[in-house]
C-alpha cells in the first residue's frame, strides 16, 4: 500500500454516526477511533459497528489505546486493556494501536518511570502482536513521553519488534517548542520505527489553552494542516525518501470551525499541496 491519508474521528467528539457520514462524504477510507467505540460496541454488537462503516465505505486502520504506562501498579490491567483493544482491531481487518503514554507526571518522568514504561510497552507489544496488531508509542503533549530526550530514552530501550513510534507532527513541534526543527529531526532520526503517523499543524499565536489531562486534553493552539508553522512538507518527505507504505492520520482534536469543514481544510492542503491520496 502506498502512502493514504486517514482521519481520526476526534474532531466529531462521540458522534461516531456524523463523523462516518461526513468522511464518506470527504472520500475517505481510513478511520481511526478512541477505544470507547470498544466500550459501545464491544465484541457482541460488533456486527453493528462494522456495518456502519461498511455502509459509508471505510475501514478501522487503528483504535487509540495506552494509559498511565509508566505507573508499576496499573502493569497487568494496562496490559489487558491494550490487548483486547488488539482483538478488536484484528476482528475489523486493522492492524496499529496507539500506546498514549498517560499523564505526565509533576516535574517530567523520572527515569524509573521511563524505563517501567519501556517494560509495559513491550509485554503490550509482545501480547498484541499475536493478533497480528503492532503497537506504537505516541509522544504528546503533557504526557509522560513529550521531550526529545525522553523519545529518544524510550526508543532506545524499548524492543523494535514490538513497539514501533507514532509521531504527530504538532505535539513533536509544541512539546519541544525550544527546538524549531523537533518534528523533521524526530522523523529523521526514527524513519525506519515509524509505522503509523498523526499530521495536525501548531499556531503558537494562539493563546494555550487546554481543556483535560493527559493524552486526552484538548490543546486549543492546534490547528488546520497548513495553517500554522509545523513543517509538514519536511516531515513527509522524510517518510517518502524512506519507503513509508501507511496511512497518515489527519487528527484534531479542536476547530473553531465545524469538523466537516475543519478536516476538509486539512484534507485539500495534503492532496493539492502534497500530493497525497486518500
Amino acid at each position: 500500500m502506498a502512502i493514504r491519508v486517514a482521519c481520526h474521528g476526534i474532531t466529531w467528539g462521540r458522534d461516531l454516526n456524523q463523523c462516518v457520514k461526513d468522511l464518506q462524504t470527504l472520500g475517505f477510507r481510513g478511520f481511526e477511533a478512541f477505544a470507547f467505540v470498544v466500550d459501545d460496541y464491544g465484541f457482541d454488537r460488533m456486527s453493528e459497528f462494522q456495518d456502519l462503516l461498511a455502509e459509508h465505505n471505510l475501514q478501522l486502520v487503528a483504535l487509540y489505546g495506552g494509559g498511565n504506562l509508566h505507573d508499576p501498579s496499573r502493569h497487568e490491567e494496562l496490559v489487558a486493556f491494550n490487548v483486547r483493544l488488539a482483538k478488536f482491531l484484528q476482528a475489523n481487518g486493522a492492524n496499529r494501536l496507539v500506546l498514549g503514554p498517560g499523564r505526565r507526571p509533576p516535574g517530567g518522568p523520572s527515569r524509573e518511570q521511563l524505563l517501567t514504561m519501556c517494560h509495559c510497552m513491550n509485554e503490550i507489544g509482545r501480547r498484541t502482536l499475536e493478533y497480528g496488531v503492532q503497537s506504537c508509542v505516541h509522544p504528546h503533549v503533557n504526557t509522560a513521553v513529550e521531550k526529545l530526550a525522553e523519545i529518544d530514552l524510550v526508543m532506545d530501550r524499548v524492543d523494535p519488534r514490538y513497539v514501533a513510534l507514532t509521531p504527530d507532527t504538532a505535539h513533536l513541534r509544541k512539546g519541544n517548542a525550544d527546538a524549531p526543527t523537533a518534528e523533521v529531526d524526530t522523523f529523521r532520526a526514527y524513519a525506519d520505527r515509524i509505522k503509523y503517523v498523526h499530521l495536525k499543524d501548531w499556531d503558537p499565536r494562539i493563546p494555550p489553552e487546554s481543556t483535560g489531562q493527559g493524552g486526552t486534553a484538548v490543546l486549543r493552539d492546534f490547528v488546520e494542516l497548513g495553517l500554522g508553522v509545523v513543517d509538514l512538507k519536511g516531515a513527509i518527505e522524510i517518510l517518502r525518501a524512506a519507503g513509508y507504505d501507511g496511512w497518515l492520520t489527519i487528527e484534531l482534536d479542536y476547530t473553531r470551525r465545524t469538523a466537516f469543514e475543519a478536516v476538509k481544510l486539512s484534507r485539500d492542503y495534503l492532496v493539492n499541496q502534497l500530493g497525497l491520496e486518500l
